[in-house]
């Protein structure tokens, strides 16, 4: 149906920032709301700043995707899965490509301009390492603490701007949601483990083989361990870490039927994270 609606050129831009595959934008924005969490302010007075930190994540995981496939242009014809991504299968143009990522970016300056001097700063900051984590997986085996880094960024830019600094709750939600990050983007990578052993591309996935489940049940504990300080740090009630413990103990029955060699399973417990970000969130606006 769509392929009648639109033009083709609209549709494969579309397919370029992965419009149709909306769990990155949703995995992005979630540590934003995290940090909107923990301000003390009405919700009703924060909804904007929710609103900005939405569209936000959607503008700024689309430009990711360009700039990262822009980069793997050739990696990516070599891989299964990517191997029909717009750039890759050139059905849309390397000019076609910048065009929108510069339009891209340019709205999501106008966003950023919305929020004071200390936060602009610290969002500008990022913006070499949103440039260098496609280069990652050439050099280290850790391009997913890389992933962690830039998706977390939204906690600092709240901390400035409620703050006037990271505070220390905030560094610690910082660490927490790199942890979150390990651990599904690890779970996201053994999709492509075998391409990547044989075309010499890192990962947690490469590296960590089929000792997997013991490291993202890992990560996956530390994220929720430092959740559940931060909210029994502010409400001050011991449901919180019971909250917290139970989690930890149903997520890893819940990851014992992940099955590292299968692609759909791969996928559909990447997918779970969305979520658990939910719940993570509704969490810390309870405690």
């Amino acid at each position: 149906m769509l392929d009648k609606i639109v033009p083709k050129k609209i549709y494969h831009l579309l397919d370029l920032i992965r419009l149709d595959k909306p769990i990155g934008f949703w995995l992005l924005m979630w540590p934003c709301w995290f940090a909107l969490a923990n301000i003390s302010q009405n919700y009703i007075e924060l909804i904007n700043w929710y609103a900005y930190f939405i569209i936000g994540a959607l503008l700024m995981r689309s430009a990711g995707c360009i700039i990262n496939d822009l980069v793997d242009i050739n990696l990516d014809q070599n891989v299964e899965r990517t191997a029909n991504r717009p750039l890759a299968s050139k059905k849309v143009s390397i000019l076609e490509a910048i065009l929108l990522l510069f339009f891209l970016l340019l709205l999501s300056f106008l966003i950023l301009l919305q929020f004071n001097l200390k936060a602009i700063l610290i969002g500008l900051i990022s913006i070499p390492l949103v440039l260098f984590y496609p280069f990652m997986k050439r050099y280290t085996y850790w391009p997913q603490l890389g992933l962690g880094l830039v998706f977390s960024w939204g906690i600092l830019i709240v901390s400035m701007q409620f703050n006037g600094s990271i505070t220390f709750e905030f560094l610690l939600l910082y660490i927490a949601c790199i942890f979150w990050t390990l651990a599904y983007d690890t779970i996201y990578a053994y999709q492509d483990r075998k391409d990547d052993i044989r075309n010499n591309i890192k990962s947690t996935a490469v590296l960590f083989g089929s000792n997997g489940y013991k490291y993202v049940k890992i990560f996956y504990a530390i994220f929720f361990l430092i959740l559940g300080y931060l909210g029994f740090n502010s409400s001050q009630t011991f449901i919180s870490l019971i909250v917290i413990i139970v989690s930890i103990f149903a997520m890893n029955i819940y990851l014992n039927k992940w099955n590292l060699d299968s692609i759909n399973s791969c996928n559909y417990y990447f997918k779970f994270n969305n979520i658990i970000g939910l719940l993570c969130f509704l969490f810390l606006i309870i405690f």
